[in-house]
């Protein structure tokens, strides 16, 4: 469920993008003053976007990574067909930055699931539409969140497996973004093979049923869980106010109840076993460049290397 400018009331402003602060220190910088050989080091980065619509309030959570330079490739699927379009205009608009380095971006009107047939119900507000049923009766309890969710459109839609589309993904996803509106462990069971190799997964969860029949968080995480991934962190959390009590000044801040949140998956964050050298190092840029986590940006780094990782920690200690 995207917070977006478009469920504010008509006495909010609306604020410009958010960029997300950098983190302490560039990992880049650390390793080419630490390793001999950094100045070759090239992480390339491939990132995968399932519900990647153009939203103003905030940047993507993927793009400290192509701001950093390492990434090389971002690719972007949106299955509302009109704010696909948007997305690959403002690439052109965008035109290459300085930073983007050979990262490639390319915006795909697919919407992905299990292989299933289905329909996508565009909604009054199109952050909100998904390939499930809103709950419009539990939705209406709250303030702003029926009037958001009406379909306007319903679309006969075959969705399409992420294994299936591993090639145009060259290959694997080492950062995998869901916010598919309760639709993402559908995504994500068509996502076996990716997730084999993915580091890093981002996803959208609810705690409670906003879309018909939608699996909830505890569905979400097991899934992950069994497919080797360890829990590390909620990036947001977010909700909404029970009618009829609201705060004067930001009718949308919740008081009590929360609905949905973002959700960082870390594969077999605990011992690590089986990742090459390059896989560890991808680990930790993600971790670091997207999360600031610097205590498990260790953890990952001193699998990698020691010397490293005793630098990284002098570092983030403030002592070199």
């Amino acid at each position: 469920m995207h917070c977006a400018a478009a469920e504010m009331s008509a006495t909010q402003q609306t604020t410009s993008s958010a960029i997300a602060p950098p983190p302490m220190f560039p990992l880049m910088e650390l390793l080419r003053h630490s390793v001999p050989s950094a100045s070759s080091i090239s992480p390339g980065l491939r990132v995968v976007d399932v519900g990647a619509m153009l939203l103003s309030e905030a940047e993507d959570v993927w793009r400290p990574l192509v701001r950093a330079g390492i990434c090389a490739s971002v690719i972007g699927f949106e299955p509302h067909v009109e704010e696909c379009k948007k997305l690959n205009e403002e690439l052109v608009k965008r035109a290459p930055q300085a930073h983007d380095g050979d990262c490639v971006f390319r915006y795909l009107p697919h919407a992905i699931g299990d292989g299933s047939m289905g329909t996508f119900r565009s909604c009054s507000a199109p952050m909100t539409s998904s390939m499930l049923e809103p709950n419009i009766p539990l939705l209406r309890r709250f303030v702003q969140l029926e009037e958001v969710t009406t379909v306007v459109q319903r679309t006969e839609t075959k969705t399409v497996r992420l294994d299936d589309l591993l090639p145009e993904l060259g290959g694997r996803a080492d950062f995998l973004k869901l916010d598919v509106q309760g639709f993402e462990l559908l995504v994500l069971k068509g996502a076996t093979q990716v997730l084999r190799d993915c580091l890093v997964v981002h996803t959208e969860v609810e705690f409670v049923e906003m879309y018909e029949k939608q699996p909830l968080f505890a569905e979400v995480d097991q899934h992950l869980r069994g497919a080797g991934f360890v829990f590390h962190r909620f990036a947001s959390i977010h909700g909404r106010p029970l009618k009829p009590i609201h705060y004067m000044a930001n009718p949308l801040a919740p008081v009590s109840q929360q609905l949905w949140a973002d959700a960082v998956y870390v594969r077999d964050l605990w011992d690590l076993r089986g990742f090459s050298k390059d896989e560890l190092l991808r680990t930790a840029f993600i971790l670091h460049e997207v999360y600031h986590s610097y205590d498990v940006v260790h953890h990952v780094l001193d699998k990698y290397d020691a010397e490293v990782a005793k630098r990284y920690l002098a570092r983030v200690l403030g002592q070199a």
